[in-house]
């Protein structure tokens, strides 16, 4: 007994071990693949590929070990081995697809296959041996095959509690305190306490094996004469059929949910961490629950029912969802309560439910994999890897077809319907126990398959939360779409002109976009290649060809310049403009791989500017490409919008100073936010230059049709454009001063929890207070 709680709680350190390991690797390797939905994919696919195959070989060779226990310590303390050179992995890797995007650019289908070939390779050693750790124990536990389910199931539950609470510590505060790769060395840590706590335990048990760890001869002459080894029983077929089917089903439930309930919110990574940590959860307590009744659970009756009850929450927590308006914009970086009080419980409703019967049902499946034969590491391993394979299709079907075709919220209904038809199917064709007749659950299968059917052909349930947030507030959406990546919508709300990014607001039709290539113009007017990262309405993009430039943008999500036309008129003569090109792809991915140089590089990152991922265009990191992607004397142009503290605004100034030799900050006219513009060649804003560049046809005209144009003639931008300047030369090195940079490693603006809970006060950054702080030139 004692042994057996001391097992528990070793796995669900190995549990919380792995979803840091998770967390920090899927963050490195969009370093490296970018952040497109086919190189999310590619990451997770080498991550649950790793797990499957190790669960297959690990619970195959578990099977022969005489000491279970001892080949699990022996895993874990060899992952952390693995563990600790995944960094040098990663920046090989790196180097690989760096020479491989730079020959098969225009080949995307070939460089899809190379991500995922190399994201194998660098997650494949560790989540191998990460998926041979579930059998292997469940092997050690199990005192004979009857008692295989009661083993997977514990196994299950404590390994989803570890994940609870390495969600937690990474997401809220070992990121922020430590940075990625002192989380990792954290996430190692747990791993070898494990596996020299399972080692000890081992050794304290002394040479003598419990009936845990017979061979499978010596179990089957345990069983009984009557045991015959016979392959796949039926049962077992099942089993590995509805472990494929949770796997698929609670991956798409978890892509879904974090779609439509984190829309509005502003993709802060505290909404994604609390979504992630609300759904294990609810796997947790349901896996909990069945373990104290597995015995008194009749194990089709429970699959079959489950099925029913899943895809009735999830049709119910859609309804609640849209009546209660779950979703809606979170200020965090001054109000952090708003996460739990306006964001989490509602989530809870939702999520939790349905997440709970999901923790039920997949351990219930092991019920069915009991063998005579012995072979209870090889089941665990299949059924382990047959619901991995289904979390692998989910993370192609979902996005690549399901999402394009019906939109998020009807392919929640169509998830559903699979849960409701795997009831049907369990009901009529699997056996079904006689004290709860078929009928009953088929029908009732039937009958929520139908409420799903007529939910998604009459709408008001299964809709886009983004265009019923809009409409709600008596906004007008003019055009709508929806790819792999997120929603879009543009459209008017209060009189404004505006773009929605998954919810967001990105945009409206400032100047301050306007002024964006025209800054580093003025600074080189013999600049003829612009570079944009982040498309947005489109405004930058427009003000660059509109001044001769040849210019490319960069923008992640596909469906935002189909927006362009609703912004601007004359969109399909821009868009004609053999000067112009648009680039589906990751910013920063973009900036780090391509060949090509530029003479003004503008990044405009969306906001708000804690946004998850945003630190990756706004680092140390990307600074140092972005000026190696200069000509010489090239000129880059970031942008910084207002919502931060000062210490915060600093860290920003001091990281981009860092790096250039020559900084301007100047505020925008629109009073959004400030310019930071940079070179290794001095700059500065020329009487001359700037009644040159505001000469050239259209330029005056772009800036001043505005609603928030300070003025509107070329004497009054020449007048206007110099007072806009706040720092330079020195004066920008001695307003930052000493301090934190923002680097890959430590993503300041996304992890902000503790600082503005427990650091010292700093002021929120306003004009007034940035121009009462100027430091003396």
């Amino acid at each position: 007994m004692n042994q057996r709680w001391s097992v528990l709680a070793i796995f669900i350190l190995s549990g919380a071990a792995g979803l840091i390991y998770e967390v920090v690797w899927a963050r490195q390797l969009v370093l490296v693949f970018g952040n497109t939905t086919q190189a999310v994919s590619a990451i997770l696919t080498g991550f649950f590929g790793g797990i499957a195959i190790g669960s297959v070989i690990g619970g195959r060779i578990a099977d022969r070990a005489r000491r279970a226990l001892r080949m699990y310590g022996l895993l874990e303390l060899i992952l952390v081995v693995v563990v600790l050179l995944t960094p040098i992995t990663f920046r090989l890797l790196h180097d690989v697809y760096r020479g491989a995007f730079d020959s098969l650019e225009g080949s995307p289908t070939v460089l899809a296959l190379i991500r995922f070939g190399l994201s194998l390779i660098a997650l494949g050693p560790a989540t191998i041996l990460m998926g041979a750790t579930l059998p292997t124990l469940t092997r050690h536990l199990s005192r004979d095959p009857a008692s295989l389910s009661t083993s997977f199931g514990r196994l299950y539950a404590a390994n989803t509690i570890g994940a609870i609470l390495g969600t937690i510590a990474a997401g809220f505060v070992l990121i922020e305190l430590l940075g990625l790769t002192g989380t990792l060395l954290v996430g190692a840590t747990c791993s070898a306490i494990a596996g020299l706590s399972a080692l000890l335990l081992d050794f304290r048990r002394g040479p003598n094996e419990s009936a845990a760890t017979l061979d499978p001869a010596d179990v089957r002459i345990a069983a009984g004469a009557g045991a015959i080894s016979a392959g796949p029983r039926p049962r077992v077929r099942l089993a590995l059929i509805v472990a494929y089917v949770s796997g698929l089903t609670s991956l798409g439930y978890q892509v879904l949910w974090t779609r439509l309930l984190a829309s509005g919110t502003g993709d802060s990574t505290y909404v994604f961490t609390t979504i992630l940590t609300i759904f294990l959860i609810g796997l947790a307590l349901g896996a909990v629950v069945f373990n104290v009744f597995r015995t008194r659970i009749k194990t089709i009756n429970l699959l079959a029912l489950g099925q029913v009850v899943i895809a009735l929450l999830v049709l119910l927590g859609m309804a609640a969802a849209i009546g209660r308006g779950v979703t809606g914009v979170l200020n965090l970086t001054t109000n952090f309560s708003s996460l739990f009080t306006d964001f989490a419980l509602p989530v809870v409703l939702v999520v939790l439910p349905a997440t709970f019967v999901m923790g039920l049902t997949f351990p219930a499946a092991s019920a069915l994999i009991a063998d005579p034969d012995g072979h209870v590491g090889s089941n665990a391993g299949l059924l382990l890897s047959a619901n991995t394979l289904g979390a692998i299709s989910g993370t192609f079907l979902i996005p690549f077809v399901v999402i394009p075709l019906v939109g998020s919220p009807a392919a929640l209904g169509l998830i559903a319907l699979i849960n409701a038809g795997m009831g049907i199917a369990l009901a009529f064709g699997a056996r079904i126990e006689d004290r709860l007749p078929r009928a009953v659950t088929g029908g009732a299968s039937a009958a929520v398959a139908l409420a799903i059917v007529i939910s998604l052909a009459a709408g008001g349930v299964f809709v886009d939360p983004s265009v019923a947030r809009i409409l709600g507030a008596h906004g007008t959406v003019v055009k709508s779409a929806e790819d792999d990546i997120a929603s879009v919508q543009a459209g008017s709300l209060q009189g404004y002109q505006q773009l929605w990014v998954t919810g967001t607001s990105m945009t409206v039709l400032t100047v301050d976009v306007k002024l964006m290539p025209i800054l580093p113009l003025i600074l080189r007017p013999n600049s003829t290649v612009d570079l944009t990262v982040a498309f947005g309405m489109g405004s930058a993009w427009r003000a660059a060809l509109n001044a001769g430039l040849t210019a490319t943008a960069v923008e992640l999500v596909p469906s935002v310049p189909g927006m362009f036309g609703v912004f601007y008129p004359d969109a399909p003569e821009v868009l004609a403009n053999p000067k112009g090109n648009i680039v589906i792809a990751d910013g920063r991915n973009h900036v780090e791989l391509t060949t090509d140089h530029y003479d003004i590089i503008v990044v405009d990152p969306p906001p708000p500017i804690e946004t998850a991922g945003v630190s990756v265009i706004s680092s140390l990191e990307f600074y140092q490409a972005a000026r190696a992607r200069l000509n010489p004397g090239g000129v880059m142009m970031q942008w910084i919008p207002y919502g931060q503290t000062l210490d915060e605004f600093k860290d920003h100034v001091r990281t981009y100073a860092s790096v250039f030799a020559h900084v301007i900050i100047a505020f925008g006219p629109g009073g959004n936010g400030l310019y930071m513009l940079g070179s290794n060649d001095p700059i500065s804003f020329d009487p001359a230059a700037i009644q040159t560049v505001l000469a050239r046809p259209g330029i005056v005209a772009d800036l001043s049709s505005a609603l928030d144009s300070p003025t509107h003639d070329a004497p009054g931008w020449a007048a206007e454009i110099p007072q806009l300047i706040w720092l330079q030369g020195d004066q920008v090195k001695k307003f930052a001063g000493d301090g934190p940079m923002v680097t890959d490693d430590h993503p300041l603006p996304e992890y902000f929890l503790l600082r503005h809970l427990f650091g010292p006060p700093s002021p929120w950054v306003t004009e007034p207070l940035l121009r009462s702080l100027t430091p003396a030139p």
